[in-house]
């Protein structure tokens, strides 16, 4: 399991959050998540690198 920063899209604060295990999941993987820091809503998208080796993850609002 990877951990992945994730930035905030509403207090645009930094923080961690585990990422799917590369083997067991079809990307891309999509989770709703409650910010860390500001308890906002928000959809986490997790993406396998091209290389296939890497789990990133970008977040951004429920309304966007």
């Amino acid at each position: 399991m990877d951990l992945c920063e994730v930035v905030c899209p509403t207090c645009f604060e930094t923080f961690e959050v585990a990422g799917p295990v590369i083997e067991e999941s079809d990307f891309p993987v999509e989770y709703d998540y409650d910010c860390n820091i500001c308890c906002r809503p928000m959809l986490i998208v997790f993406e396998c690198s091209y290389e296939g080796d890497e789990v990133m993850a970008s977040a951004r609002g429920l309304g966007d």
